[in-house]
Parts: C-alpha cells; sequence; structure tokens
C-alpha cells in the first residue's frame, strides 16, 4: 500500500529533490587510489613516503578529488609526487580501508620520466616481486603477493 505513495512522490519530486534525498540517505567515501606501477623487467613501484612514520614503504596514490575519475587521480598523484609517468592498464580491485574509505588499486606501467624527491615522497624503488623492504605497509604488502607478479615485457613486442 505504501510503495505506490512512496513512487507517486519520487516521481512528483524535482530533480534537485531526488539528489537531496540521495545525498542524505546514501553512505558518502572518501576514494583514495593506488597503482602497482610495473617497469620493463617486469619490477613494482614503490615509494617511502615522507608522513609516515610506522610503515614508510607504499604504492605510490592519493585522493580522488571531488569529480574526479581514479584512473586519471592515480596518473597526477603519481606525477605530482615523483615526476614519474605511468598508465593504467586496468582495475585490479577495490579495498575498504574503514566504513568510510576506500582505495581503489590499478595495474599500471611506467611510462617516462625521472624521479625527483618531492614534499610527500622521499625515494622510489623499483623492485623484484617478493623483495619487499622493511616497513612496507601490510595491507600493501598483501596487495603486492596478489597483483606483483608480472613477466618483464619483451622489448621486441609492440
Amino acid at each position: 500500500m505504501q510503495t505506490p505513495i512512496v513512487a507517486w512522490c519520487w516521481r512528483a519530486l524535482p530533480l534537485w529533490g531526488k539528489r537531496v534525498l540521495l545525498w542524505l540517505f546514501n553512505t558518502h567515501f572518501i576514494v583514495g587510489t593506488v597503482a602497482v606501477v610495473h617497469d620493463e623487467n617486469g619490477r613494482v613501484l614503490v615509494a617511502r613516503h615522507t608522513y609516515r612514520t610506522r610503515a614508510p614503504w607504499a604504492l605510490p596514490g592519493g585522493w580522488v578529488r571531488r569529480g574526479e575519475n581514479p584512473a586519471e587521480a592515480v596518473v597526477r598523484e603519481i606525477r605530482e609526487e615523483t615526476t614519474l609517468e605511468v598508465e593504467v592498464l586496468t582495475p585490479l580491485t577495490v579495498q575498504m580501508e574503514s566504513p568510510m574509505h576506500m582505495t581503489v588499486i590499478y595495474d599500471a606501467r611506467l611510462i617516462g620520466g625521472a624521479f625527483r624527491p618531492s614534499a610527500e615522497v622521499a625515494e622510489v624503488r623499483f623492485l623484484e616481486p617478493g623483495i619487499w623492504p622493511e616497513g612496507l605497509r601490510e595491507d600493501h604488502r598483501a596487495i603486492l603477493e596478489v597483483f606483483g607478479r608480472r613477466p618483464a615485457r619483451d622489448p621486441t613486442i609492440a
């Protein structure tokens, strides 16, 4: 009996009213993004972040701005923090960091640039899969154990 009334009320609402109700009654997330970046030798990029003391090593990435595509955000963040250029290949998974924070994890490859330290990243390393630095975030270690292994790319194949 209530369903037809609710449906009628919903149809009668102006678009802005529907958006307000959807905003009020749905979950809001902080969205982050990181990438598992491989070089041409199949090694994986990790970054030593200046603001993390307990586990400074992590995958490169950052926050997604309002209205920004997460794949574009990870490319921007890596460029801003390291001056390295990457190409996003495909989404790998989404990780729930907390009830209000989720992270989109991408597969990516290095396409250029030369590392320069920034206020956020002091050092980067390309590592053989399975050889992780002391102080690597445990959740990122788990991601790398699943997604970090890729054979070296044959330079003769385009």
